[in-house]
């Protein structure tokens, strides 16, 4: 009943330390006052509670240019984040799967053009046959983006794969690229299949092993000596983060080793991994992978698309496209074809990232454990204009006369939006909003009724401008499954209507606090106060943050911001039920007695 508080929607969602390590850089190479000005983007990041925590790593060679730790890595129990903080890298593991998978092929034991059901029993039937090696290890089997409800599911990584090949695949295989945890998971059982040993004992033994990757490892394990070093993990966004796993309890998150997922590393220990790639598969004179391996995973095979959809996946890196090989997100010209990619690397959900760029022998690595924000778009802006275009102000070209009108600051007081300004730009030509907290997303040319679409969402959300009898633009409004927000010009007369204040008397938060009753999930929840913010707990123990908005006689649910709910009162001002509404779905909560 909760999962849609958990998903959010794609406008909202899509989170005191060490000294500065910085070593100085050969001519021609990185500056230092990029990489300074890097650490700045971060440490604003932190400053507006982007994140509870992160480590920023950049290296070029073997040598360490800068690595730098923010906030915090547990905050409720005030645990400083530190260099080497280890973090569940979630869909990093996914290349690390895929070098494994490379590693069977070059010895001849998985054959790529070979049925999956070669090696698994389970996808022998009419459904799932079709479905090869090639396809699952380049996320275009047909399979869905997941088949687990909870994480212990299944007992095995077998059995998890097996319901996959009986279930079959969502749409034909080999007919469009549609990311897939479970297609990786496959990939993984393929491993254990022809290895004949777990997938964790493999990897080990062939990847970790000769990389001197001490600080990686399949989180599997709670009495693992390495975990009180794991970072907790939060999900929400900026002032209202939710701590939802804690290596403290002495609980591993995962039951057992995944494909998709379930290894934890450090920024350095998977800068090792990269960097192994880009050497052409070699370390220390050791072959880990064979050259041909790394062009197979480096090889773009399918334009990278949105999560569950076929939009495009979004990128801050000009000229740029991002594709999917065998394992691997790729960066390539749009313009021109290329040898090698210009970035490569790989994101995980949790808020971890990493980039490489092969040309300059040079790799960033940032981590957090951030479930939620959208640092990692916003960063990778950041080293497109620092790092690889330094001193090329984009800002100062030309602005296009038929743009300049819409350029300028805004202010947005709805939803989890708080005094915060947007601004419209212009970016290579085109206009672009960019919601500080968020990502700038490029806005499409106007349609017949004025709305100009967000690109990476042309469906979903758009864009348009309001007017005085000057034709001057005085606001704006976001568009989105049925809503309308209302985002004036800073400074104008609108801004400061909309600017209302929140505060909530003591009494009034009073007459809320009780516990009510949700028949759809037949469980209780829990309204409560916290340091003057109303709260909400939610079964199974999730805390979400309600935050009133006196024009609409409503409290809006931060993390969740298309979701609100309202209090109905007796004639003493007690509120005696709690409705939730979610688009056009209401539920009524009502009130259990005091008793």
């Amino acid at each position: 009943m909760y999962r849609q508080l958990l998903i959010g929607c794609l406008l909202f969602c899509l989170v005191l330390s060490p000294g500065l390590t910085l070593a100085q850089s050969d001519p021609g190479a990185i500056s230092e006052e990029s990489l300074l000005a890097l650490q700045k983007v971060v440490e604003e990041f932190q400053a507006k509670d982007y994140f509870v925590g992160a480590e920023l790593l950049v290296m070029q060679g073997n040598r360490t240019l800068l690595h730098q730790s923010f906030g915090d890595a547990d905050r409720e129990d005030k645990k400083v984040w530190e260099n080497n903080t280890v973090c569940n890298i979630r869909s990093m593991t996914k290349p690390i799967t895929g070098a494994a998978a490379q590693i069977l092929i070059d010895r001849g034991l998985l054959d790529l053009d070979a049925p999956v059901a070669t090696y698994i029993e389970a996808f022998d039937n009419d459904k799932s046959r079709a479905i090869t090696v090639r396809q699952v290890i380049t996320h275009r089997s047909g399979l869905p983006l997941t088949n687990l409800i909870k994480v212990d599911q299944f007992p095995n990584l077998q059995e998890q794969v097996a319901k996959a090949g009986t279930t079959g695949p969502q749409f034909e295989p080999d007919s469009k690229f549609w990311y897939s945890d479970i297609g990786t998971d496959v990939v993984g059982a393929l491993v254990e299949k022809v290895s004949s040993e777990p997938l964790h004992e493999f990897v080990q033994r062939e990847i970790f092993d000769p990389l001197g990757m001490t600080d990686t490892f399949y989180g599997i394990d709670g009495e693992d000596e390495r975990f009180p070093r794991i970072a907790s993990l939060y999900i929400g966004s900026a002032n209202s983060w939710l701590r939802f796993w804690n290596s403290a309890d002495g609980k591993a998150f995962y039951p057992f080793a995944w494909g998709s997922q379930t290894v934890y590393s450090t920024p350095i220990d998977y800068a090792k991994f990269l960097r192994m790639l880009a050497a052409g598969g070699k370390v220390n004179d050791k072959q880990i992978l064979s050259a041909d391996a790394v062009a197979r995973m480096m090889k773009p095979v399918s334009g990278m698309k949105m999560l569950g959809s076929d939009a495009d996946f979004p990128t801050q890196f000009r000229d740029l496209k991002a594709w999917y090989g065998q394992m691997m997100i790729t960066y390539y010209p749009k313009d021109k074809e290329a040898e090698q990619p210009v970035v490569f690397g790989h994101s995980g959900s949790d808020g971890t990232a990493a980039w490489f760029l092969p040309q300059r022998d040079l790799a960033i690595l940032y981590f957090t454990q951030s479930r939620g924000g959208t640092t990692v778009l916003k960063l990778e802006e950041s080293i497109d204009r620092l790092i690889m275009h330094p001193g090329e102000d984009t800002a100062a070209a030309e602005v296009p006369e038929s743009l300049r009108p819409y350029v300028g600051m805004f202010v947005a007081n709805f939803a989890s939006f708080d005094n915060e300004e947007f601004e419209v730009r212009v970016r290579d030509g085109k206009l672009v909003l960019d919601i500080p907290s968020q990502i700038p997303f490029e806005l499409l040319e106007p349609d017949d009724q004025g709305q100009w679409a967000f690109a990476m969402a042309p469906e979903q959300i758009k864009v348009t401008f309001d007017r005085n009898d000057e034709d001057e633009v005085i606001g704006l409004r976001l568009h989105q499954a049925g809503q309308v927000w209302e985002v004036p010009a800073k400074g104008s007369a609108r801004a400061a209507e909309l600017a209302i204040t929140r505060e909530v008397t003591e009494e009034e938060l009073q007459q809320l606090i009780g516990t009510y009753y949700d028949e759809d999930a037949e469980d209780d929840v829990e309204v409560f106060v916290e340091e003057g913010v109303l709260c909400a707990k939610a079964p199974p123990g999730i805390v979400f943050h309600l935050r009133p908005d006196r024009e609409k006689g409503h409290w809006i649910v931060r993390e969740s911001p298309m979701m609100h709910v309202s209090f109905q009162r007796d004639e003493s001002g007690k509120a005696i039920s709690m409705t939730r509404i979610v688009g056009d779905k209401e539920s009524v909560m009502q009130r259990k007695d005091d008793g």
